[in-house]
Parts: structure tokens; sequence; C-alpha cells
């Protein structure tokens, strides 16, 4: 754009160019953000305006239309986007050229744009009220209110007490409610990084004397500021401030106060901003959380592709049968030649025309004529009824008055609706401790002080300790708990569970004067050495306390406990008041926070000239640091210390150091100037060695000892019974924690995940204390366990009859374990145990565990659970993640995919919800495939009757609002409202949720045998109303008037009958029936009756079919044709839902009976844990050192010993030489040949097993003669041959529910013959040897199996049902 004549030329952008990926060319030409003080600005920024909406009013079509028809994501609208652009092609158009495909698809995406709209409406209505918001900026030193989008780069803003920071600012001036300035600042950073406690700022030296109001930000001159560019690291800020004629000065996080975040505590902040809108640190920060995909929606999608795979067949035979047809009858149909005949003589001019080809060519296109007549195989539906069922389950979750937090008014909040049915298959939990196990609100309970322990009682996890070494908690113990309570309940002193009597006494002198020092010293340490701010309520007079951790808020309240109490600090200064009204001012001469690094927080304080160091931190950083010739009152502590530990406690050690004057000015001075060297500021940030840090060594040494602090973190309620009931659910569980081994352990016998010695092997590794620690020891340590477990499950026969694993790791071990080379054999391991706890584990390693497990392993489905910013990776990584309102604040909520108030809702949250959704959904989606593939599909049957010529006989009305009216919303009520199960019982025996681990309400088997049936009840649908109507119409017959129908009453009878059928398939796969659901049911068929008559009654608006229906629906035998197939139809599936339930219930047949008849007398029913699903690492392992050969002869060996075996009520010995055993045992024998071999051997054997198994079965067993070694082998029914039972093959699914009890053949059994014992033994060894050469010809190990076949024939013995056996 021209410059016009007169206005300045515009200022050069901030940024460099190229940015945020400039190049370094370009970053060195603008390496500084510049900032003018008081003049001019001489580059330009960009607005204080922000937008986090995904659309605006000029992009919401384009973008929206983007996703819409976006490949991936929306498979379905593709395809339909095609099919209407096929409908205008004349030549193979069945609508005339119209396109009516695209009023159903603009319906769907209509709907779909509607809920787009609505969820980028709250953003944008967020967004204006942050932008409205209202701040005080200054403007030639004087006051004015104005909206946040207007505020500038350079701009003084004015920020009062409880009001949000608008822009990111640097302080220049602070006005406190103490009468001597500090420039001290408080800030609320929850909004940021999560956190709920205050973090003290402050304002530059240069500039917060010289500010006292607003028109002092005049008189402090002109200046500017360099800092860095605009990043997201919200605990990073290198900058310089200088005025003119003033040296420069250094900013760093402390003298920022960002965007967001809430100011505490101080009258007023004046300060300068250097970042707005887009560039603050809190824009910046806020990437979006990755995009999930439930793992049924990804099915739908390669679904959908075999899906069109088979329409593409059932065209191409359409295409064919017509290419035949043609040929055959051209001669007489001279009239459908593409080129012109004699009306006369059809044959005239023959030679010349070339039928080959315009066959060919009309066959091609009669293709695409039928894939546009039976385009309905894909549901139009499918998405918006996806969409609209998820919405109202998401309601009914978020309304769930179990799972709403009273007492904080948090309900449970669905962030990701997408994820609902996900919630029903998971089958890895990663928890964090602290915040998501305990409560995080922190107890002083006991402390050793100069070798001496305080504190009775016991905590919930001391209790566990005891049961995990098998004793029983002493009664002195449990009274000192009850008096610990009933203090506490007494004093109701917060954050303080104490009872010992004897530390009152000893506090005044009682055991010895140096007893009482020591005491006096170690709470006058908690008292001070802190970063809690006090907040006076000038109303009440109360000092509410706010911390920057839940544990120093617990140490002083504790030292208020005992006389210690922290008042006030201003000024430099701190006061205690002590227990005889006496007030001691210390004065704070320096304070080093605590990080995660340094793990120890230290201030130094003067009190009467006496300069002292005060320091509490972990153990492992303290210990180094003491002065000598403290080793007995060490080892007592640190006794005590782990005695506090295996109770679950919290432990720091506590230290003090008497400083020399002269040495510590000279400290002071050199840590000063180090602290605001900025070159070392940035060392430190990259943790690289520093002069900040080295000084702090060499304050923080020849420590004197006075002791340690235990503090207790409580356990949530319910955690215990949470956990126990998704262990047996079948979901695994792995706490992942900062805590100490001892501690972390604990903890997780507490919760139920570990259990005491004789019922569970623990495995711990650490490499903390071990300096010899590698990969190599980790590698050899993790193949000893896997020998180990092997061997047990060996001997045992089962992995159910072995003392189950648990490994306990620490992060130093986690960081080995990471190794490419160790990395398969850590996986392999974990997936040996019942639970995983990992120690000293930092976020980073928590996101990598998570990412292990989902990218190794195939067939799991992951759920992160976490309450703070550290879980944010971790909750991010897993399929699912969990945020917990808790006391961290919301960082990892709004990281979430679904938020809860408490652990124990995941409970509920998961078998009930979770696998309601899931098998709703899995029935939804089959269902609307089903009923599309019956409507669809009957045209293609009746095109038998009309030479392949494709002709459509359903109104096209009909067709368009099949989706939309006559089927859509009784299934998606159903995918509401419908309970298999009530809630009571799923609760109760939470195994039912192991279907859905397993995938078994929706894979591949289930989906095609939904499909299967659907082209079975068509056949019936098409062909009946031919044979029917026409036989009532010709003379004769009774009611006969010699007309006959037209195509378009078979037809109309024909889509009748899909309507109809497809409507009771519904029902009979719906298990409640409100009675709204019933009413929606009656409207929905009804209004096909009623549309039919309205459609056909009109002229305009059907001219084939006009007056069809009226005549159709006098005609009886049209009722009649509608109520045998529906009756043939629906008793199928009645009969065989009947002899189900008789003969082969499965687990929530049983349930539901037990249920419906209150079946009282079997409330302590056992009920078996489902087989578990098959998950195995995607990539080969190695296999083990020197134990491949034993695991190959392994496999065989244990087959016939798990067939033998008879101590059991599981088995049972048919009469004859013979033995035998049920599926589940087959299944048992599978899993454990996986776990000896692992996946890897199964793919490198190339033999076939030769041997035979004879028996009954009425399980589906997807009998196939296969070349696929290592699975149980048998007969096919009556037959001669060899069947394998595929563990790959989608079993689980096929048996777990009705929707695979609509295919044919399911009823076939496996029967056979087996000669000799020793003939089928030496069978097997023959398949082993043929392992190691693959050279084995197909005929030869044919040939063997017709010798097997004749020697095996007279020894066939009958079995009872459900029953495999084996012959000798």
């Amino acid at each position: 754009m021209a410059q016009k004549k007169g206005q300045p030329p515009p200022l050069p952008p901030s940024l460099p160019n190229g940015w945020p990926s400039p190049s370094p060319d370009d970053l060195l030409e603008r390496p500084l953000r510049i900032i003018q003080i008081n003049r001019p600005q001489t580059y330009s920024f960009i607005t204080n305006f922000i937008r986090t909406s995904k659309y605006t009013l000029y992009t919401f079509v384009p973008k929206f239309l983007a996703i819409t028809f976006h490949p991936r994501k929306k498979m379905a609208n593709v395809y339909f986007f095609i099919i209407a652009c096929m409908q205008m092609i004349p030549l193979i158009t069945n609508t005339h050229g119209i396109p009516t495909v695209f009023l159903p698809l603009s319906f769907v995406v209509f709907v779909d744009g509607i809920f787009a709209a609505l969820e980028d409406l709250a953003r944008h209505a967020a967004d204006d009220r942050a932008n409205a918001s209202l701040t005080d900026s200054i403007e030639n030193g004087k006051s004015k209110q104005a909206e946040w989008s207007t505020v500038r780069v350079g701009d003084f803003l004015k920020i009062k007490n409880r009001e949000v920071i608008p822009a990111d600012i640097v302080i220049l001036a602070v006005k406190e409610k103490t009468q001597i300035p500090e420039g001290r600042a408080y800030v609320e950073t929850k909004s940021l990084d999560g956190e709920t406690n205050l973090k003290m700022r402050r304002a530059l030296k240069c500039t917060y004397l010289r500010i006292k109001e607003d028109a002092d930000t005049l008189n402090i001159g002109e200046g500017k500021i360099e800092m860095e560019h605009p990043n997201k690291l919200i605990d990073s800020f290198k900058g310089t401030f200088s005025l003119v004629g003033q040296e420069k000065e250094v900013i760093d996080p402390n003298n920022v106060l960002l965007r967001g975040c809430t100011l505490r505590n101080v009258d007023w902040v004046i300060g300068i901003v250097v970042n707005t809108g887009q560039d603050t640190k809190i824009m910046m920060s806020n990437t979006e959380s990755p995009v999930k995909l439930s793992s049924l929606e990804q099915r739908i999608n390669v679904e959908i592709k075999r899906v069109v795979m088979y329409l593409g067949a059932v065209c191409f035979t359409g295409a064919m049968g017509s290419f035949v047809w043609k040929h055959n009858k051209m001669l007489d149909a001279w009239y459908l030649r593409w080129t012109e005949a004699d009306a006369e003589d059809p044959t005239q001019n023959l030679h010349d025309y070339n039928a080959t080809g315009e066959f060919l060519l009309s066959a091609i296109v009669q293709f695409f004529y039928y894939f546009l007549l039976m385009a309905n195989f894909v549901p139009v539906s499918l998405y918006v009824s996806m969409s609209t069922v998820k919405y109202f389950q998401a309601k009914f979750i978020e309304d769930d008055l179990e799972i709403y937090h009273a007492e904080t008014d948090t309900p449970t909040k669905v962030r990701t609706m997408a994820l609902n049915e996900e919630l029903g298959q998971i089958s890895h939990v990663f928890s964090d401790k602290t915040g998501t196990l305990t409560c995080n609100i922190m107890d002083f309970r006991k402390c050793t002080v100069n070798g001496v322990s305080y504190g009775k009682g016991i905590t919930e996890i001391g209790r566990a300790a005891f049961m995990l070494q098998g004793e029983d908690v002493p009664d002195d113990v449990l009274a000192g708990e009850m008096l610990s309570r009933e203090h506490a309940e007494m004093h109701k002193q917060p954050h303080v569970n104490f009872y010992d009597q004897s530390i009152r006494f000893d506090l005044v002198g009682a055991k010895t004067e140096e007893q009482a020092e020591a005491l006096q010293d170690f709470f006058t340490v908690l008292a001070l050495c802190h970063s809690v701010i006090p907040e006076h309520d000038e109303e009440t007079g109360e000092v509410h306390l706010s911390a920057s951790s839940p544990d120093d808020e617990a140490l002083v309240c504790g030292a208020k406990f005992f006389g210690f109490d922290f008042i006030d600090r201003k000024q430099g200064n701190a006061t205690l008041k002590l227990s005889t009204g006496e007030e001691k001012t210390y004065q704070i001469l320096e304070m080093i926070e605590f990080n995660s690094t340094r793990k120890r927080m230290s201030v130094v304080v003067k009190k009467d000239d006496v300069i002292e160091l005060y320091s509490k931190g972990a153990d492992t950083v303290m210990i180094p640091r003491l002065k000598g010739n403290q080793e007995k009152l060490l080892g007592s502590t640190c006794e005590h210390m782990t005695e506090y530990a295996k109770e679950g406690l919290r432990t720091l050690m506590i230290c003090k150091r008497t400083l020399d004057k002269d040495w510590f000015e000279k400290w002071h001075k050199d840590f000063k100037a180090a602290s605001a060297n900025l070159t070392e500021i940035e060392k430190r940030l990259m943790g690289k060695s520093n002069k900040i840090d080295l000084l702090a060594e060499d304050l923080e040494k020849d420590l004197r000892l006075l002791g340690a602090s235990a503090i207790e973190d409580k356990l949530q309620d319910g955690v215990p019974a949470c956990i126990a009931d998704l262990a047996n659910a079948g979901i695994k569980i792995w706490v992942l924690t900062g805590d100490k081994v001892e501690t972390a352990i604990n903890i997780a016998v507490a919760c139920r995940l570990l259990h005491p010695e004789e019922y569970m092997e623990q495995i711990i590794i650490t490499a903390e204390d071990d300096d010899e620690f590698d990969k190599n020891k980790l590698k050899d340590k993790l193949i000893e366990n896997i020998r180990e477990f092997e061997n047990d499950v060996k001997e045992a026969g089962s992995p159910d009859l072995i003392k189950p694993r648990a490994l306990v790791i620490d992060g130093p071990a986690l960081i080995v374990g990471m190794d490419a080379e160790v990395q398969p054999y850590l996986l392999r391991f974990t997936q040996c145990c019942k639970a995983v706890v990992g120690c000293r584990v930092s976020p980073d390693q928590k996101r990598q565990m998570v990412n292990m497990v989902k990218t190794k392993v195939r067939g799991v489905k992951t759920l992160a659970i976490g309450d703070g910013a550290n879980d944010v990776a971790m909750i991010q990584a897993a399929h699912v993640g969990i945020g917990i309102s808790g006391q961290e604040g919301m960082q990892a909520v709004n990281a979430s995919d679904y938020a809860i108030a408490q652990f124990k809702y995941l409970r509920r949250l998961l078998l009930v919800h979770g696998r309601w959704n899931y098998r709703r959904m899995s029935r939804l989606v089959c269902y609307i495939f089903y009923k599309n593939i019956v409507m669809a599909i009957v045209q293609f049957w009746y095109a038998f009757q009309t030479g392949f010529s494709g002709q459509k006989f359903y109104f096209e009305g009909g067709i368009q609002l099949f989706n939309i009216a006559y089927t859509c919303f009784p299934i998606m009520l159903l995918g509401v409202f419908d309970k298999d199960v009530d809630e009571k019982i799923i609760l109760k025996y939470p195994q039912l949720y192991n279907n859905g681990i397993r995938d078994a309400f929706f894979n591949s088997g289930v989906f095609f045998n939904w499909i299967l049936a659907g082209t079975f009840e068509s056949v019936i649908i098409s062909i009946f109303p031919l044979y029917a109507l026409d036989n009532t119409s010709k003379p004769g017959a009774q009611g006969g008037d010699g007309l006959l129908p037209s195509l378009w009453m078979f037809g109309a009878t024909s889509f009748s009958l899909v309507v109809l059928v497809t409507n009771f398939k519904l029902l009979m796969n719906q298990y409640t029936f409100p009675w709204f659901s019933i009413v929606v049911w009656l409207l929905s068929v009804g209004s096909w009756f009623l549309s039919a008559w309205g459609m056909t009654s009109v002229l305009i608006m059907d001219f084939d079919g006009y007056g069809v229906y009226v005549e159709l629906m006098q005609n009886q035998s049209y009722w009649l044709c509608l109520l045998l197939v529906c009756v043939f139809l629906g008793g199928r599936d009645f009969f065989f839902k009947g002899y189900q339930r008789a003969f082969r219930p499965q687990l929530h047949h049983v349930l539901q009976e037990i249920d419906k008849f209150n079946l009282d007398s079997l409330d302590n029913i056992q009920i078996p844990l489902p087989p578990q699903p098959h998950m195995y690492m995607k990539e080969n392992l190695a296999d083990l050192p020197e134990h491949v050969e034993e695991s190959e002869n392994l496999e065989l060996l244990q087959i016939v010993r798990r067939a033998t075996r008879t101590a059991s009520d599981m088995f049972h010995i048919p009469k004859g030489l013979g033995f035998a055993f049920d599926a589940s045992d087959m299944q048992t024998v599978m899993e454990e040949r996986n776990i000896v071999l692992g996946r890897s051997a199964v793919k490198h054997n190339k033999s076939r097993m030769s041997a035979i198994i004879f028996g009954k079965s009425t399980s589906p067993t997807n009998a196939s003669f296969v070349d696929r070694p290592g699975t149980m082998i048998g007969k096919k029914s009556f037959g001669e041959g060899i069947a394998f039972w595929d563990d790959d093959d989608e079993l689980s699914g096929e048996e777990e529910d009705d929707e695979e009890e609509t295919s044919a053949g399911k009823e076939s059994t496996i029967m056979g013959s087996l000669g000799m014992a020793g003939l089928f033994v030496s069978k097997l060894m023959g398949a082993v040897d043929d392992d190691k050469s693959d050279d084995k010809s197909d005929d030869k190990i044919d040939s063997k199996r017709e010798a097997t076949k004749s020697e095996g024939s007279s020894n066939r013995e009958s079995v009872g049902s459900g029953r495999w056996s084996m012959g000798f």
C-alpha cells in the first residue's frame, strides 16, 4: 500500500524476519527486543487483542468444510460428496442428473456445523470478555481506564489488588501495606502453571523508591528495555532496564508479572508493558491439546474401506451379469444397443456391429450405475448420529451425582466427548500419587529431634506396612492413633495431627537443657525457613497462610502448634509469636529457594547480632553437607526417618549453621553480584556450572543436624476399593511418583495395588545408591526375572496359579531402562506384572513410560490421571487423559479429556459409563451399517429379475428419508439410554469390564456378522414379495383381479419390510425400554407408512409411484407378506437368543437373571475373570539368551501336561481312553504359550502340527484350515481334516454379545478322531523338528495327516457339550 503524503513511514516489526524460526543472519540483525521508555517506539508491536477461537465469521465456512471433508477424519462425508458428483453424470445417473444425496449430506453437515459453531461461540464469548476487560492505563502522568485490547507495548499500567494482569509487565513500583517500602508484590499463578500458592515478585530497585503515584512515571525520565524475544518459558526472562544517566539493571523473572496472573496482598503495582497479545508467555504456552480419536472411530475408517470393497464386489457382479445378459439377449433386445439398428430387421448390418466393445463399455457404465444405486452401503447419517449420541452421553456423565463432589461443588467435566467409548476399553492406568491417590493436604504427624522420636499413632500406610510383613499392629500404637485423632479434633489446628505429651515437657527442659534447646532451634527453623506468606484479613483480623507448597504450610502450622507462631513478614523481617506471648523479630538477610535440582531450601537470619543459616531438605542432599562428629545422631535420625517412610510420611532433614559476620558479608556481596549477572543466570537456567550455585554450596556446608520432620499426605477416600475393582476388571495399574522406594511401596500396599510377600512377589530395581548400575546389569536382572516367571508358569501350568509379580523401579534405573537395547526386556517383563510402581520419576519419565506401553504393545488403551502441572505430559501422551481438580490448580484439568474431583470416581467413570458407552456406540455403529446394507442391497437382488438393468424400485423420497426419519431416532435413544446390566451389578462384578479391554463388542468379526446378517435378510426381503404379490394378483386367486403388480408395488413392499425388519432388529438388541423409546419407535415406523401414502398421493412429489401405495394398502397380501417376513426373520433372532441364554449363557446373561429374580442367595457367587486380551509387542523382541530351544519344547510339553491334568473341577475324564478340557482352558494354554515363546517365535515357525483333537463344542471356534502353528487343533464336525483355532482370530468378539448371533453357520462344531497316544506325541514332536527345517513338503505332512485319520477312525468318542477332548 502506498504511503500517504505527510504520514510517517511504518515502523519495522520488532521480531526478526522469519519468526518464529528466524535464520541465524536474521537473528543476528535483530538479536533483542527493544522497548522505549517515555519516548516514541522505534519498532512496531502486535496489539493486545487475543483470539483463541478456531473460526471467524469469514473463515468458518472454508475451515469447517476442510475439516468436514477431510479424508482421514470424515471419510464417509468424502464418500458421499463423490457420490453426489457422480449422480450428475448423465451416463450413469439414476436420479435424472439431480444430486439427491446432497439433501441428507447437507443435513448432516449442517448439524455438525451447529455443534462446531456452538463450541466455538463459547471461545468467542471468552475472548470478547477478556478483550473488553478494563485496566488502568497511565498516560501523561494521569490514570484512565482502558480496555485490554487497547493496551500497547511501552504503556504504563496500574494493577490493583486482586486484579488480573492484562499483559506481561515489568514491575516499577509497588504500594505495599507496610510503612517502609520493599518493592514486594505477590501473585497467584494458577491460570499459568496450575499452582494455587502465592509467589513473591519484586519491583526494579532503580524505580520502586522513585514512583509513589501515577505522575511519577514521567519523573523517571527516558530510557529503554533490552530483552529477549517472546517465548513460552514462564520461568525465564532475560533483559536489562536502563534510564538515561543511570546504570543498567538486570530484569529477572522475579521482576515480571505475566498475563493471566492475579495480583495479591498489595494495594497496587505500576509496571511497563513488554509483551502483548499473542506474544505474552501464557498465549505462547497455550499449545493445543493433541487431537485424539477413539479406537472405535479409527476402526470405523478401516471398516468403511472394507464395506466399499464389498460394494465394489457387488457392483462388479452386477456389471458382469449385465454383460452376460446382453451378450445372450442383445439380438432380441436390439433396442438396447447404443448404436442404431433397423427395427424391421435388427440383424441388418450385424457384421458392422462391435458387440464385444459395446458390451464391455456398457458393463463399465453399469458398474458405476450400480455404485450409485447402492451408494447407501455407507450410512450418510453415521457421524451426525455418533456426535449427537456422544453429546448426550457427555451430559449424563456430567450430571451424574455419584461422581459429583459436593464439598467443593465440582462435577465431572467432559472435555473431549469423542472419547466416551474409549473409557470402556482401558487396559492400563497410569496414576500420579500426590494429589491423585492422596489428598495433597499435609498434616504434621511426627518428628525426630536430637535423636529422640516424637509422635504417637500410625497412618493407613503404616498399617499396610505391618500387613506387608505379616504382623499385627501393636495395641499401644493403635491406642496412640486414637489419642492423636482426638487431640487433633480437640485443638482444631489445621494441618496438624500430632499426639505425644512428652514433647511438651521436653520443650521446657524436663529431659535436659540440651534437648530443650534442640527442640527450640528445630521449631524455629520450621517457623522461619519457608516461603509462606501471611495474609491479614482486615475485617476479621485473622491470618491466612498462603504457601508455595502444602509441605511448607504443614511445617509452619506444626511450629505454631508447639508455640512458634509465624505471624508476619514485612520490611525484610519475619516475626514469631511464642507461646508465652512474646514476639521475636528476625531479620531475613538472604533466602535461597527450593527447586527440583537443589532439593533443599535455606534462609539466613540475623537476631541479636548473631547470623545463622537455617536449612531443610531431602536427606540425600543434606547428609553430604553435614559437619563431622555427628555419626551417632545421624544414625538415629536416619533410622527414625526410615520408620516414618514406611508409614508413608514425607520427611525433611532440619539443620542450622552459625555464620561468621565478616565471612558472611563478603559472601553476601559475591552472591548478590552473581545473582545480578546475566551470564551466570543463563548458565543456571541451562543447568551448567555457575557462580550462583557454587556460592550457595559454599554457604550450605558444615551444617549441624537438628532432626527431621514427618508429614502425612492422606489417601483419598475410596482409593483402595477403586484400585481393587479396577484390577478385578482386568486393568493394569501403574503408579508413578517422586517418593522414596519404601514410601511408594507402602502407599501401593495401602491402595491394594501391591500385596504382602506371601501373596505377591515384588521385584525392586533401584539404581540410586548403586554406582555400578548400568544397562547390562539391568538387562541381566530383567532376563533373570523373566526366566523365573516362565519357569514358575511351566511348573504350575498356568499364570493364574503362580504368585503374581509386581515391579518397583526408581527413576535412575528407568533412565537406563529406556535405552533402546534394554527397553524391550523392560517392556516384556512389565507385561508379566500385575502392577508397576515407579519411584523418583520425573514428569518426562512419566510420559516416556506411557508412550512405551502405548506405542510398543498392541491392543492396549492407556489412561493417565494426575492433578498437577507435572502430569500434563503424561496426560496428553495417553489415549485418555484424566485431570483431578485438586490442590495444585487447573493445569492438569485444562490439558485433560475428562476432569473429576476424586480418584475414586474413576471406578464409576470407567466401569459404568465407560462400559455402557462402549457397548452402546459399538451397537450403534454396527446397526447403522447393517440397516443401510439391508436397504441398499435389496435392489441388487431385484436386478436378477430385470436382466441386471439396475432398475431401482424404491421411491426416491423413501431413500432420502430412510436415515433421517425412519431409522434414525430409535438407535440414537439406544445409544444414550440402553443398559444391558444395571449399574449396581456392574460395580459388584467388575469383571464385566474385561469385554471392553478385549474389543469384544466391536471388532471385525462382530462387524461383519452384522453385514452378513443384513445380506441374508435382504435376500428374503427382496424375493418374498415378488412371489407373494404376484400369486395373489393372478386370475383365480382369492381377491385376484388379474392385474399384475407393478415394480413400484414390489419396491414399496420391500421397502416397507426394510423399515420394519431393521426396526424390529433394533428391538431384539435392546435391553431397556423406557416409554419414550417405545413412542419414538412407533413414530419412526409409522412415519414411513404416513410419508409413503403422502408421497404417492401427490403427482408432483413422485411421478413414478403416483397412486401406488394407496392401492397397495388395500391389498391384503401386502399386509400378510409384512407379517410373515417379520415373523420369520424376527423369529430367527428370537430363537437363537433363547438358545444362547439356555445353553451358552454369557456372564451378563447370568447377572441379568440374578438381578431380575433377586437371587440374593447368589450374593457370594464367584465370577471368574474373563480371558485377558491378547496384548503383545509390536516389535519382535530378541529371544532371551540360551532360552529358545527350551521354549520350543516347552510349548508341546505344556500342552500335553495341561490336557492330562485331572485334579481340577474344570476337567473331566470321558469314558474310554481320552481326556477333555473346555474352551477357556484352551485360551489359557494359548496365553501361556505366548508368555513363554513370545509372539516373535510364532512368526518364525513355518511347520504344521499334524495331531488331531476330537470332541464336540457348542462355542464358536473360527475353525479354518490354516497353516498357522502353535494353536490348538481339531477336526471339523462329522468331517475330515485338520482345523486350527487361531488366537489371532476375533474369537472374543464373536462369543461376547448378541451382534455375532446374526450370522449363519455359527452353530458348527468341531469333531474329529485321534489314534494312539504314541502317535499323538510323535506327531507333536515331529512338528517341533519341523520348526528347525522349513523344507518339509506339504505333501509329506498331508500324508501323515491321512495316516492319522485312518488310524484314529475307530477310536472316535462322543464327549459332553462344551468340552474339547483328546483320545489316545
